[in-house]
């Protein structure tokens, strides 16, 4: 079994501040299934985040729904170098944040941005040919 397709599903306190994120990152906004409590943003062929009130997230999960802590680090990969610091400069001009400065080893290139709510995101460029240790 092959899985074709990743849904991030995010709560989030302001919903039209995390719409203006993700489709800075470059997402497009799917009509269908964004209304008063959800939008959808598809980031790409495979990836798509659904982005949540609170109260909406809390009717697919019986637990608490977290806040201010961090629950996971999602990672996209981008064509290149350029691409990664353009998408992290229009990620945080719509409201996210860098936590930390960029990582540069040569064969991967990464920066990490949070959204408005925190939710961790590195976006990355790589060579695994050029990976130390790689047969050349």
């Amino acid at each position: 079994m092959a899985f074709t397709q990743i849904y991030v599903n995010l709560p989030v306190a302001d919903l039209d501040a995390s719409t203006a994120f993700y489709t800075a990152l470059g997402g497009v906004l799917n009509p269908q299934f964004t209304g008063e409590t959800s939008a959808q943003v598809v980031l790409g062929e495979a990836v798509t985040v659904q982005v949540m009130t609170h109260e909406q997230f809390g009717r697919f999960t019986s637990r608490p729904v977290a806040s201010g802590a961090i629950e996971s680090i999602l990672a996209l990969s981008a064509e290149s170098k350029e691409d990664v610091d353009r998408l992290v400069e229009a990620a945080v001009k719509a409201g996210g944040s860098e936590p930390r400065p960029a990582q540069d080893m040569g064969w991967l290139y990464n920066r990490a941005v949070d959204d408005p709510d925190g939710h961790s995101w590195e976006l990355l460029s790589y060579d695994a040919s050029a990976m130390p240790g790689t047969p050349g």
